[in-house]
């Protein structure tokens, strides 16, 4: 053999060990992951085209023989079903981003900011009365209430048709999506450490508690397909399912919304409050108020057992919305119902002082809430209450001197009273007592 000879036939034995390096490594990586993408071969293309076209690499070429066991690539009928694998693919991001926050809220350890870019792999942890919504271009939501923790595990949009493939991982607390239609061979994920559910356009919360390995499902619209592992599940709009370590539950319908009495009244007092109706079989409610009717942007949440009303503080003057989920003894929570309702923090407090006049009392308040604000005044004796001996109103002072009160028993109150855009809004205090014995 000559020394030419020689050196082509080094060459190509050079080049089939690189290849089939490439090859074997390529099945290493589809072991580890056995995920795919179906793609129907068109005029003009070939394993070798797709793996130019769209995946990372074109030394993904292998891969794709490999997977389809194809051992003549130019003898593929049209219209032959190609897997391709998803991990090798050529992709840019699906830019999730922080939609609205509020409260303690990190993105990988750093302060969350609206705008703030939320890269594949990161954790995003919720604190105490921390709230967060991530949107994706899509237009999907996520939305993740207090004390949670969860990871973006996969936001890609693929060149290969601009297919979606997003997943989250719910690790502690819960996550509510609401998810645009999805066309064939996209998909939407969020999972548990013990459960992965996968959507085609939908609303749906998924909850996971560490301490006792369990995860809830719960379908708001649409269908979810719940996997836990060897079960799997498809869950119908108005159900829930439960994984547990011994596997899936049954469906449980969910409850219905509970009931808030009057929950558009004008929350004037300090603290913000709602009375809610506890459904016979339910065992809690979680309660959230937003300044949106999505809840995309909530502020404030609280579960309550017993039937105990929620009570927010520290709430602006504002507009908000309200809703109410019932919790059945399985963990799952129901349906609710928005409403919105208007903060207006508004009262006065109220006290009975000394006067420097004989025979005389000096009724004082103070105001309560912001902006311009009159009072109205009333006073009677209890054994004739509706006989007023004082009945003032438009007062610009916050205390009244009243003299010649005979011996007795009365009652008082004052109303703060407020105008505005929205018309005449007033609140009297509670009722006082006083005693006058000479």
């Amino acid at each position: 053999m000559t020394g030419n000879a020689a050196f082509r036939e080094h060459h190509r034995a050079m080049k089939w060990a690189v290849t089939m390096a490439c090859l074997l490594l390529s099945v290493a990586a589809v072991a580890q992951d056995q995920d795919y993408i179906e793609h129907r071969l068109k005029a003009g293309e070939s394993p070798f085209t797709l793996a130019r076209d769209y995946m990372s690499s074109p030394g993904s070429y292998p891969a794709i023989l490999q997977v389809n066991r194809i051992a003549n690539a130019r003898r593929i009928p049209l219209g032959t079903i190609i897997r391709l694998p998803r991990h090798l693919l050529a992709y840019r991001s699906a830019d999730l981003r922080v939609e609205a926050f509020s409260g303690e809220v990190t993105i990988d350890g750093r302060p969350a900011a609206r705008g703030m870019a939320v890269p594949e792999g990161a954790k995003i942890r919720t604190g105490r009365m921390g709230f967060v919504s991530l949107r994706g271009s899509d237009g999907s939501v996520v939305t993740m209430p207090t004390n949670t923790l969860a990871q973006l595990v996969r936001a890609r949009i693929y060149r290969l048709d601009d297919l979606k493939d997003i997943e989250f991982r719910v690790l502690e607390g819960r996550g509510e999506a609401q998810v645009p239609g999805l066309r064939p061979r996209e998909r939407y994920k969020i999972g548990t450490p013990k459960a992965v559910t996968a959507v085609r356009g939908t609303v749906f919360r998924v909850g996971y508690d560490d301490a006792g390995g369990r995860s809830v499902v719960e379908v708001v619209e649409g269908a979810v397909s719940t996997a836990a592992g060897e079960q799997e599940a498809l869950t119908a709009a108005g159900f829930g399912i439960a994984a547990t370590p011994a596997g899936l539950s049954r469906e449980e319908r969910l409850l219905p919304p509970p009931a808030i009495v009057e929950p558009g009244a004008i929350q004037t007092q300090p603290l913000l409050s709602f009375a809610i109706a506890l459904p016979p079989t339910a065992v809690g409610i979680r309660t959230q108020i937003a300044r949106d009717a999505g809840f995309t942007d909530i502020i404030g949440e609280q579960v309550s057992e017993g039937g105990q009303a929620p009570a927010f503080s520290d709430v602006a003057d504002g507009r908000y919305f309200v809703r109410a989920r019932a919790i059945s003894a399985s963990g799952i929570e129901g349906q609710s119902e928005v409403y919105s309702f208007r903060r207006k923090r508004l009262g006065a407090s109220a006290s009975t002082q000394p006067s420097p006049l004989d025979d005389a009392y000096r009724f004082v308040w103070l105001q309560d809430g912001e902006g311009e604000t009159t009072y109205a005044f009333q006073l009677w004796n209890t054994a004739s209450p509706a006989n007023l001996i004082a009945d003032e109103v438009a007062l610009s002072q916050q205390e009244i001197v009243v003299t010649d009160l005979a011996p007795g028993t009365y009652e008082w109150r004052v109303a703060a009273i407020q105008i505005d855009e929205e018309g005449l809004l007033q609140v009297w205090g509670p009722t006082q007592r006083l005693n006058v014995t000479e």
